[in-house]
């Protein structure tokens, strides 16, 4: 798997002196702590993946997230259905292309978004990757929780709906501790079937009820074609490439996928198959519904509740509940392990996840009393600014460099910053400049996260042709050079005293016997010695 060529010893100097403390199985220690923490801040050995399915299901909370709907009910509303659907092949096309090889990256190397981004971003932009994902994963739950909280509203309008807020906030917590090796796979399966029979119904019965022919595929949106300063399917598209979040969460599921079921998750979990049932059926489903049971209203998440509740009554209700309990699984279990990584890359310190997804319940109940409906078209512009750029570098390293068998992330090898950092944040500033200065080229502010794209992959093409030579070697030896198999050799952690497989091992260079320390103890060392 992912391993760097083999170098001589003699030209790493100078030579280790602390023994290494071998073993050829997991820790027991480690594997405890990590049945609920779920490697946040280690590579995941191999002896940990998972079943091809166990993975799949519990990845697939993110098909029934009413967002989907909602977006193809926007993009609809906005340029009309056609262009609308046509822009939701392009995303299946573009984000099966995109998470086929991060799947492959991360399946190859046990690393997650945080890890996977210290070589081109260093270590203060992984930091900045794993707080941008904290707090992107954290909107969205307090987004699908919202939504939650409107459909009970419904229900008891003498009620304030900042008591359903505290209810649902309460209910999910227990749901929303569980990680991808303990019941997630199992509870998302078990409500897959519910979500999408729910969803056929819907679709049934509102054919029934609220009849309009073609009507709903013919509307041609708000905005009139003299207003839009490319073809509608462009304009819709743009929407779609405010997800490109889904890639870096891609990397944070594909590092427990065996290598033997890759092509199964390049296809399938993550894949193109994945992709066609969350853009295409959600969105298709998520215009029919609106157009047809509330064609005069402005397309909103609540609308699509309403929508919903409208077709199904109390079943409807069932149905949210289902689609909300299964994509907050997801929401939690990412912002809790970017939340750790970040804590312990400052820190040093080592949080349980269960702990901070307390701590994230109390800030989603906080945040769900700012309406998040009324700032959701910004957040995705924004949040779109910064995800592309994070995918075109990555992408663009991965056609650089020799792909996953280059990858080199250990703490004391990457570097603080990196120029990927400053194409980084420079794409993402004009982004956010020409979506929101009224003094940005109008044909530009349209394509904002193209513009972003080719920014970011452009500034890091340069760079990297420019430096690659000046990188500087760690003056110690490379534990990855002392063992015979680096995925099956344990190293014992001279900081932690557990034993982490030797892919992630490296030796102290703050130490005089240069002892061997795990990456989360090196990440931590560093932080406190500045260096």
């Amino acid at each position: 798997m992912g391993v760097a060529p083999r170098e001589s010893q003699a030209e790493l100097t100078p030579r280790a002196v602390r023994e290494l403390e071998l073993s050829g199985s997991d820790d027991p220690r480690v594997v405890d702590d990590q049945h609920h923490d779920d490697y946040a801040n280690h590579v995941v050995p191999i002896s940990m993946r998972l079943g091809r399915w166990q993975l799949a299901m519990s990845f697939w909370s993110l098909l029934s997230a009413m967002v989907w709907l909602f977006y193809g009910a926007l993009a609809s509303s906005l340029f009309g259905s056609a262009n609308a659907i046509i822009a939701m092949v392009l995303a299946v096309v573009t984000y099966s292309v995109g998470n086929a090889v991060i799947a492959r990256w991360t399946i190859r190397t046990g690393l997650n978004a945080t890890l996977l981004s210290r070589q081109t971003f260093g270590i203060f932009g992984a930091i900045f990757a794993a707080a941008m994902l904290t707090a992107n994963t954290v909107y969205y739950a307090v987004f699908e929780s919202s939504t939650l909280a409107v459909a009970f509203a419904h229900y008891t309008p003498s009620w304030r709906i900042e008591v359903w807020y505290a209810v649902v906030a309460l209910i999910m917590l227990p749901l929303m501790l569980g990680g991808v090796q303990t019941f997630m796979a199992k509870l998302n399966g078990a409500l897959l079937p519910f979500y999408y029979v729910g969803l056929i119904a819907a679709v049934v019965v509102t054919a029934v009820r609220f009849p309009v022919g073609s009507a709903w595929l013919d509307f041609e949106g708000i905005v009139p074609p003299e207003a839009r300063a490319y073809p509608g399917w462009v304009l819709a598209f743009m929407l779609y490439m405010g997800l490109f979040i889904l890639m870096p969460t891609t990397a944070d599921f594909a590092r427990f996928g065996k290598v033997e079921d890759e092509k199964f998750h390049t296809n399938v979990s993550f894949g193109w198959v994945f992709q066609t049932l969350l853009f295409l059926v959600n969105g298709v489903v998520g215009i029919f519904l609106v157009r047809s049971v509330i064609p005069n209203e402005p397309a909103a998440e609540t609308g699509v509740v309403t929508a919903l509740l409208s077709s199904l009554g109390v079943f409807g209700l069932i149905l949210i509940v289902v689609s909300q309990t299964r994509i907050n699984t997801l929401n939690y279990y990412e912002s809790s392990a970017n939340a750790s990584r970040v804590i312990t890359s400052l820190t040093g310190r080592r949080v349980p996840r269960l702990g901070l997804v307390a701590g994230l319940t109390a800030v989603v109940f906080l945040l769900m009393l700012t309406d998040v409906f009324s700032y959701i078209q910004r957040m995705l512009g924004w949040q779109a600014a910064f995800m592309v750029g994070w995918v075109g570098i990555l992408l663009a390293h991965y056609a650089l460099s020799k792909g996953w068998r280059a990858t080199e992330f250990r703490a004391q090898r990457a570097p603080r910053v990196t120029w990927g950092l400053a194409a980084w944040l420079i794409s993402a500033a004009v982004a956010i400049w020409l979506e929101e200065s009224s003094a940005a080229p109008a044909k530009l502010a349209a394509i904002a996260p193209v513009a972003a794209l080719v920014i970011a992959v452009v500034l890091y093409t340069i760079g990297y042709l420019v430096m690659a030579a000046r990188r500087a070697e760690l003056p110690v030896s490379d534990i990855r050079l002392e063992v015979d198999d680096v995925w099956r050799t344990y190293v014992r952690c001279d900081e932690c005293t557990k034993s982490y497989v030797a892919y992630e091992m490296d030796r102290d260079v703050h130490s005089d016997d240069h002892r061997p320390l795990c990456d989360a103890c090196a990440i931590g060392s560093r932080a406190t010695n500045f260096a």
